[in-house]
């Protein structure tokens, strides 16, 4: 190595040169997370192909160019506000002044947000590069907004369901315009604010004062009513359960007095039952003690009978043996006895025309009936037997 200072000096001029040389002929860019890259080149101009996100490097590089595009979403705003920390581009001290259908002046605050569209980002940094908001968004915005927004009267537009519904619309008109989705997608679109003159606004407030009033109202009038109604409701229910009641009571008392008939006819018919076995009872018995008294009787006629007949069979033997042959003067004697048994207690007088030879006669003849001799001497009798 040429150690002599002229050496060093040519030295350092070559790596001078050679450093030179790569700035001039190398390039390196990087295309970072959030954006995308577009690529020009002396050659081919605008690349139609989108850089992803990526460190590129260029040979030679003084040819290539590469522009880098937030790819995230953006804020664009047209308000009267001045506040420093909001982030959007856009004016912010410009609120977007329209006439409504009745003729009053509208500032409306909007706030717009949007994204590049990948696809083609190409052929919209030919068409905008990085004025999108002034070249695009913005007449367009202008343009729907106007449209919609001259179409309703202010206090269909001021609050309420009229601002929500002019809100939509030109949220829906700026999603489907054509020049828009070749480019961007539109996110949301909100107005802020619009503001009125404030005559105009005095008149919308006491009106809608008086629309709350008559609201106000209007729900007195309704919760009076509910509150007739819960009370009418509530007689009724009381009036319902008196009656309910009062059936029930009768209902029981029906049931109480059939079931007390059916008792006491269950009772008569078990008592006429109950007699009537009695009764029948009551009868055999009686036929048992007829059956057995007649059974009684006929079997004691029976004795009698056979003791009548006995005695009567012992007293033909007795009178037979009076009247044997030989026993004449027995006989005679025992008539005699017999004759003076019966007469020994005739006393005081004899009836008139009566004598003792009457009664002797008669008492023969008796005695005579009984031992089948009647009108023959009982003597004589048993001598002819």
């Amino acid at each position: 190595m040429n150690s002599s200072p002229i050496g060093k000096i040519l030295t350092l001029v070559l790596a001078g040169l050679a450093l030179i040389a790569g700035i001039m002929f190398v390039k390196v860019r990087t295309v970072h997370g959030n954006e995308a890259g577009v690529l020009e080149t002396w050659s081919g101009g605008v690349d139609p192909k989108p850089l992803p996100p990526k460190t590129y490097v260029f040979f030679p590089g003084f040819t290539n160019s590469v522009y880098t595009y937030d790819m995230g979403m953006m804020v664009y705003v047209m308000n009267d506000k001045n506040d420093p920390e909001e982030v959007a581009e856009g004016r912010k001290s410009d609120a977007y002044v329209v006439q409504s259908a009745d003729q009053q002046d509208m500032h409306i605050s909007l706030r717009v947000q949007w994204r590049r569209k990948l696809v083609t980002l190409p052929a919209l940094h030919q068409v905008a590069r990085d004025q999108v908001e002034e070249r695009i968004l913005r007449p367009l915005v202008l343009n729907i907004v106007k449209n919609q927004a001259t179409t309703r009267t202010a206090l269909d537009a001021y609050s309420g369901p009229g601002l929500v519904k002019l809100q939509g619309d030109i949220l829906t008109a700026l999603q489907t315009n054509a020049e828009l989705n070749q480019y961007l997608t539109i996110e949301a679109f909100v107005i802020e604010h619009i503001g009125l003159d404030p005559k105009y606004t005095g008149q919308i407030v006491d009106r809608q004062v008086a629309v709350q009033e008559r609201l106000k109202n209007i729900e007195q009038t309704k919760a009076a009513e509910a509150a007739a109604d819960k009370a009418k409701a509530v007689a009724q229910a009381d009036y319902e359960q008196v009656i309910v009641a009062a059936r029930r009571d009768k209902e029981k008392g029906i049931l109480e007095a059939e079931r007390a008939a059916q008792q006491q006819v269950l009772a008569a018919e078990a008592s006429a039952k109950q007699v009537g076995f009695q009764a029948t009872a009551e009868k055999n018995r009686n036929v048992l003690i007829a059956t057995g008294e007649k059974e009684a009787a006929l079997n004691r006629a029976q004795a009698i009978e056979a003791i009548g007949k006995a005695e009567a069979d012992a007293l033909k033997l007795r009178l037979g043996a009076y009247a044997a042959q030989g026993a004449e003067g027995y006989v005679r004697i025992q008539v005699a006895q017999s004759m003076a048994t019966a007469f020994q207690n005739i006393k005081g007088y004899l009836p008139e025309k009566m004598t003792v030879n009457t009664l002797a006669e008669n008492y023969e003849k008796g005695v005579s009936l009984l031992v089948g001799t009647a009108g023959v001497n009982p003597a004589t009798a048993a001598t002819t037997q």
